[in-house]
């Protein structure tokens, strides 16, 4: 995408003439969007994602907070805003927000989010770039068939004319370009969209199983055998959990029988959520997710009727768990290969670790916008708590043909005690080394353990034989150096001190960033193990995480 696509610009959003834009903004093809339009809407689809009715009331005051960013303005119409990045205009055009006016519920709520549909009506009734591209539109499209009896009227009247042919010429501009999209994303809201349209227009109940059909196949696609997304996203997870709820919530009502395929995905989909949650119930940062607020994850999880428990592993999704007492460590270990245009961040080897409800070993999060200057630091290597080499991001290997079994990561338990050997080629073309990593977790959980070796294959090319093994630390610890210079001592909030031992030579606290939730970007630390390859000689390096005595 070009920069002009993904910058700020004068009068609002940033402009763009694909070929495509063209014809969509055309006279004629606007004309094949024009049908009759419905009195009414038959249903009214289920959402089950909980709305803010105090988020409502900043944004009727002029306070736009979208994707991490913010504005302030006395204008509550926010369509031309300036100097916002794309991301924040997306999100605003998702229209996700009108929950929240619905959550509030009084009628000065409803009269306001009327206005707001009906000036941008006004001003994007007509094909618009990014406002009209098929992500957006499907999101949109969602929350307007969700929240339309919230909308409408009781009586015909203009509001509700506009409203039902807008979201009539949409919805026809949907189904015209759904079939197109790229296969390498995910679609499923744009069938999720498209089946909500067949259930709610009186005339269009027939192209529902259609919708369904394409809805089957897709979660086919997107959702492994194991339960794990392709994205590998936690965020992602709970948000398609919570979608596909929302459908099955919504056939039910219609008295339609729910796809077994629809319930399949659900009951995959719960324990995978489970997989990712942290002692605090929260999800854990890999590949641009954020951590959500408190007890929305339960929230949801409840919600699904799922029982299903957390799995100690995703061997097509290429995750590792290993939980003893109240400690609890969650790899990326990247087996079962990614697809191109699978990888999101370079997190190759990385893990959390958390011990109760506190986090201690992270990654670093993520942003909004993911082609932003922030959204690719966080996403390299260097933002993960693994092994790095002079800032070259590891490589995750392709997914193996069919039927072929590539066994990264080995695991091991007795009495409790758990083992877990990886092997990573990341390294392997850009540098010309393996990276093996054994972690060792013990019954009380109350001692990690850790050996990372690296082994040559090759002497690497120059300028790249500098590597650094890091350890993210959650902003929330108290960190300082033992006298000798040797050990990192941790206390978190509670009082519990952690000891980071290694009998490398060269240990370091450097400076790190935290970015769990939209628009957070808190400053912490990380331990860095530094060195250099200076032959062919494998290094070993190890290091223990144990918990202090009270």
């Amino acid at each position: 995408m070009s920069k002009a696509a993904i910058t700020p610009a004068k009068g609002g959003l940033p402009s763009r003439r694909l070929v495509s834009d063209v014809i969509y903004a055309s006279g004629a093809y606007q004309a094949l969007l024009k049908s009759r339009v419905p009195k009414r809407l038959v249903q009214t689809p289920v959402d089950i994602f909980p709305g803010n009715g105090e988020r409502a009331d900043s944004l009727y005051q002029g306070h736009f907070e979208f994707a991490g960013f913010s504005l302030e303005q006395d204008d509550q119409v926010p369509w031309d805003a300036e100097g916002m990045p794309l991301a924040w205009h997306k999100e605003l055009h998702q229209f996700a927000w009108l929950r929240d006016f619905s959550a509030n519920g009084t009628e000065a709520a409803r009269r306001h989010s009327r206005a707001l549909v009906l000036s941008w009506i006004e001003k994007f009734d007509v094909y618009r770039p990014f406002v009209w591209d098929e992500d957006v539109l499907a999101h949109r499209l969602i929350a307007w068939f969700c929240c339309s009896r919230f909308l409408l009227e009781e009586e015909e009247s203009e509001f509700n004319f506009k409203f039902l042919r807008a979201l009539r010429r949409q919805y026809i501009h949907l189904s015209r370009i759904a079939k197109n999209k790229p296969e390498g994303e995910d679609r499923t809201a744009s069938w999720q969209a498209l089946l909500y349209g067949a259930l709610c227009f009186p005339d269009m109940g027939k192209s529902s199983s259609k919708h369904l059909a394409s809805l089957e196949t897709e979660l086919g696609r997107v959702v492994l055998a194991d339960g794990c997304h392709i994205g590998r996203n936690p965020e992602r997870h709970l948000v398609l959990l919570g979608d596909l709820i929302g459908i099955r919530n919504t056939l039910m009502a219609a008295n339609e029988m729910v796809p077994v395929a629809i319930n399949n995905a659900i009951d995959r989909l719960a324990p995978a959520i489970r997989f990712f949650q942290h002692g605090d119930g929260r999800l854990a940062l890999f590949n641009g997710g954020l951590k959500l607020p408190e007890g929305y994850c339960d929230n949801i999880l409840s919600l699904s009727d799922a029982t299903g428990r957390a799995p100690q592993r995703f061997p097509q999704g290429g995750f590792e768990r290993m939980k003893a007492g109240r400690a609890l460590l969650i790899l990326e270990s990247g087996e079962g290969g990614r697809r191109e245009g699978e990888q999101s961040h370079s997190g190759l080897m990385s893990f959390e670790f958390s011990y109760g409800r506190e986090r201690l070993i992270v990654n670093c999060g993520a942003v909004s916008d993911p082609e932003s200057a922030w959204g690719k630091a966080l996403a390299a290597t260097a933002a993960h708590s693994t092994l790095g080499f002079d800032n070259i991001n590891a490589i995750f290997p392709k997914r193996p043909a069919s039927g072929e079994d590539h066994n990264l990561a080995v695991r091991n338990e007795d009495e409790g005690n758990i083992w877990l050997d990886l092997e990573s080629n990341g390294y392997l073309d850009t540098v010309g080394v393996l990276h093996r990593r054994r972690l060792y977790l013990d019954a009380s959980g109350l001692a990690l353990r850790g050996e990372d070796q690296i082994i040559p294959e090759r002497m690497p090319p120059s300028g790249r034989s500098h590597f650094s093994l890091r350890f993210h630390l959650h902003p929330e610890l108290s960190i300082s150096r033992s006298a000798s210079g040797k050990n990192i001592l941790i206390r978190t909030p509670s009082g519990t001190g952690w000891k980071f031992l290694t009998a490398a030579p060269r240990l370091s606290l450097e400076e790190s960033v935290y970015c769990s939730e939209p628009g957070e970007r808190r400053y912490n630390q990380q331990i860095v193990i530094t060195g250099q390859l200076i032959d062919q000689e494998p290094i070993l390096i190890k290091w223990a995480l144990t918990r202090l005595s009270d």
